[in-house]
Formats: C-alpha cells, sequence, structure tokens
C-alpha cells in the first residue's frame, strides 16, 4: 500500500512539474473583492486557475483547467462535483478580451476586469500551491459527485410541494421516494424531486383554482413515487402509486386529467 501511494504521489508530481506555463499570468478584478489569477501553459491549452473573496468550497483552490469552446466563446473548464463546469469564459471580441467567473451553484456570472500589468513571480507561487493542493486530494475530492448536496436539494422540492399541499388544500400529504433507488447518474442529470413532485403540486394548482376539489383528494394522506421509464397514476386506498419519467411530455396535463377524474 505504501509503495502504491508513493507511486501515485510521484505520477502527480510528475503531471504538475510537466506543465510549462507562460511567464506572465493574467490577473483578473470585479473590483468587489473577487479576484481571479490564471497562468496559462505556454501552449495556451491550459491553465492553472484560482479565484479569492468569493463565499464557495473552490476559494483558494488552484485547479489545472482546459481552455475549451464556450458556445461562441472559449472558457477554462475544470471538473466539479461530478461534472465539467467553465470557470471562466473568455470572449475573444475586438478589443480581446473579457472574462466572466462562473461560480458554482449561482446563475450569474461576475464580470472581470484586467489588470494592465502583472508580476511573474506569481507564476511559481501559484504551481507550488497547485502541487501542495494537489497532493493532499483537494481538488479530487472537489471533482467528486457531492450526493448528499443533491439529495438534500431535490428533497427540499418535495417538502414544499408537500407544504403547498397542505397550505391550498388543508391536506397534510407526503410525498415518498426510495431514493436509494435513484442513480448517481440520474440525480446528475434530472430533477428527480421536482418530477416526483409534480402530483402534489398539481393537487395545489387545482385546490386554488376550485375550492370544491378539496373534498375530491380528502381521501389522501401520501403519494409513493417511483422514478422510472414509464409514466403512470393509479390509487391504492389513500395512496397515489406515480410513476413518472423524464421521457414522457405533458406530465402536468396527464396527472390534472387523473386528478379531474378520481
Amino acid at each position: 500500500m505504501k509503495k502504491l501511494l508513493l507511486l501515485a504521489c510521484i505520477l502527480i508530481s510528475h503531471k504538475s512539474f510537466a506543465l510549462e506555463l507562460a511567464k506572465y499570468p493574467i490577473e483578473l478584478s470585479s473590483g468587489q473583492g473577487t479576484n481571479v489569477v490564471i497562468a496559462p501553459t505556454t501552449d495556451k491549452k491550459q491553465a492553472l486557475v484560482k479565484v479569492t473573496g468569493i463565499n464557495h468550497d473552490i476559494d483558494g483552490i488552484v485547479f489545472l483547467t482546459d481552455l475549451k469552446p464556450h458556445g461562441s466563446n472559449n472558457a477554462y473548464k475544470y471538473t466539479y462535483d461530478g461534472s465539467e463546469r467553465s470557470l471562466i469564459s473568455v470572449d475573444d471580441g475586438y478589443r480581446c478580451c473579457s472574462y466572466t467567473l462562473y461560480i458554482p451553484d449561482t446563475r450569474d456570472g461576475t464580470y472581470l476586469s484586467k489588470k494592465e500589468e502583472s508580476n511573474p513571480a506569481i507564476v511559481e507561487d501559484l504551481k507550488a500551491q497547485y502541487e501542495q493542493q494537489l497532493a493532499k486530494g483537494i481538488q479530487g475530492e472537489l471533482a467528486k459527485f457531492n450526493r448528499d448536496k443533491h439529495l438534500g436539494y431535490q428533497q427540499k422540492n418535495i417538502s414544499a410541494a408537500n407544504d403547498e399541499v397542505n397550505k391550498q388544500c388543508g391536506l397534510k400529504i407526503k410525498t415518498n421516494l426510495n431514493w436509494e433507488s435513484i442513480n448517481d447518474a440520474n440525480l446528475k442529470e434530472y430533477a428527480v424531486g421536482s418530477f416526483c413532485a409534480q402530483v402534489a403540486k398539481e393537487m395545489a394548482y387545482m385546490c386554488e383554482d376550485n375550492q370544491n376539489f378539496k373534498s375530491d383528494i380528502a381521501q389522501f394522506n401520501t403519494i409513493e413515487c417511483t422514478f422510472t421509464d414509464e409514466l403512470k397514476l393509479r390509487k391504492n386506498g389513500n395512496t397515489i402509486i406515480f410513476k413518472t419519467t423524464p421521457k414522457a411530455p405533458n406530465q402536468r396535463e396527464f396527472i390534472k386529467s387523473y386528478l379531474l377524474n378520481l
């Protein structure tokens, strides 16, 4: 085991030392406390990038990024939370260049301006930080898919829909889903919680639209959801059995039609 760890460290070290970085870095600032340093490789295909001044896990971490197409522009891309992300986009416009920072889990980009002069000493310091963090496995941990975070977010979607039924219909209902049956690939690609919350959401909409509908669903206390490859609805006593799939179109209309015919 010790030999394997030593070999891994050697490989990591060789990979990082093999980086041929340009002499001068690109220093960027938002003007409001967010700063970015980019140390491109000499072939401009990759770069070490560090962001500071943000309240996020990536603050102060040096990532080895790849410069890849991003829409009509290019972006320095890295792996975070199990998927490739754009960290800094580069708009090679008429006056080249404008830069935008994309912080994970946020919607809007942060526009950055480039400093006129840059300090070449930053490059070696950035490389040293990268190697230290890489040896500790920091970037590797951030690259892994964070299942617990995604589960928490999706479960909140379902809870919010259940609460809305209580508010609009005066009915306490619980939407159940066996989360262990949802693999990481589906959890990364689809809003599983939103799909399973559709029945509760439609109940709330219909109660708000027609007060008489409250009596039609008063018999129910549970929605059992399965994320599968088909779309089906049926009732079993006080429970609605709901099978949902991202492949089926017009799911809201399907659910509404079923509820209207209870």
